[in-house]
């Protein structure tokens, strides 16, 4: 199976943003931060199957003050429906997963995924 190399490269978040209960909650927000950023409607269909695959690894990296270095952790995302992502549940998990590393770090935008080729992680 081929994959994009990239995907939601149009869809912009602030990972250092306050915390959501509900994907319904984030879904407002998103749809908001997008509106504000880009003065325009966003558009974007949140329920759009985005990754037909029910698990996938992500990594991403964040500078660790303590030992000042950057870390590179990565963690498995499960699909809820057990078949497929969409587009608000991979970013609303991505999010939940992330928000503590980064809520602090000066870059903690999203800015899209890149898909990696290289050895896998999990």
């Amino acid at each position: 199976m081929e994959y994009q190399n990239k995907i939601s490269q149009n869809i912009l978040w602030n990972f250092g943003k306050q915390k959501f209960s509900t994907i319904e909650d984030f879904r407002l927000a998103l749809n908001k931060y997008n509106e504000e950023i880009k003065g325009e409607n966003f558009s974007e269909d949140l329920d759009l199957p985005i990754l037909k695959i029910n698990k996938v690894a992500i990594q991403y990296e964040y500078w660790d003050q303590s030992i000042e270095d950057i870390i590179e952790p990565d963690f498995l995302l499960n699909a809820d429906n057990g078949q497929f992502f969409i587009t608000a549940e991979r970013l609303f998990k991505i999010r939940n997963q992330v928000h503590e590393k980064l809520k602090d770090d000066d870059h903690h935008f999203f800015e899209g995924l890149e898909l990696w080729t290289g050895e896998t992680p999990n």
